[in-house]
């Protein structure tokens, strides 16, 4: 069993993770939590600007295929009270700022899972605690750096892939602990918000499982290349293009 502890915000990867850790019985020792202030993140949804911790409200988000699901309107101070839970909560949304690197100094685990802000690279301050962060890449590494990196393989390959690995100071570059690939994917599921946060969740939990933790590194192939976020039109192409196969 790997000592973890975790740092997150409220965003529906971090409701996926946390709620999924806890259904399988993975507690973290210490939650990091940075709250984003009402800040609004590419990643939130309308419900996180609305909902709080004390909300009584349901929203459960489901893949049949993946058999996984987390509670969209829970907020994650709520998990992790109803859990009783050591945390904290820090007034940012930079994970490279003083006070985020002051508690992760403090934390016992050797391990972090990263569920903080998207598009954030840590800086050397952060990497050299000494800590090692846990990140889930939602693509197939090292084929699929970069940003939005399923549409890319669905529209390329016709699959989703996804990589944990230990993050560094490049993008997606770092050592892999476990990947998957998935092919069969829910029709008419919300990309971005629905499944995207679920395949994480499930590859995370699916690497716990495997009580591992054998790091390789990366070694570049004539596939690999680092992606930006995907134009409009080649997002909706994607879409279209697995939904025909769906059909199919």
């Amino acid at each position: 069993m790997i000592d973890f502890s975790i740092l997150l915000t409220n965003n529906n990867r971090s409701k996926a993770y946390l709620q999924n850790l806890l259904s399988n019985k993975l507690f973290p020792s210490k939650v990091i939590v940075l709250n984003s202030q009402k800040i609004s993140l590419p990643e939130n949804t309308e419900n996180d600007k609305l909902i709080t911790e004390n909300t009584t409200q349901s929203l459960i988000k489901k893949s049949e295929k993946l058999n996984i699901q987390f509670d969209e309107k829970e907020h994650v101070l709520s998990t992790i009270n109803r859990n009783n839970l050591d945390y904290i909560v820090l007034n940012t949304i930079d994970v490279n700022s003083s006070k985020v690197i002051k508690e992760v100094n403090n934390l016992k685990s050797k391990y972090i899972i990263y569920s903080g802000p998207g598009g954030t690279l840590l800086r050397e301050e952060i990497l050299k605690t000494g800590k090692q962060f846990i990140h889930v890449h939602p693509g197939w590494l090292p084929d699929y750096r970069g940003s939005t990196t399923m549409y890319y393989s669905l529209l390329s390959e016709s699959y989703i892939g996804a990589s944990v690995i230990i993050l560094n100071n490049e993008i997606d570059a770092g050592p892999i602990l476990y990947k998957k690939k998935y092919h069969s994917i829910d029709k008419n599921i919300d990309f971005d918000y629905t499944l995207d946060p679920l395949i994480r969740a499930k590859t995370l939990i699916d690497f716990f499982k495997t009580n591992k933790l054998i790091k390789h590194a990366q070694t570049n192939s004539n596939k690999a290349n680092t992606f930006f976020i995907i134009h409009p039109f080649l997002k909706h192409l994607s879409i279209l293009s697995f939904n025909k196969k769906y059909k199919q």
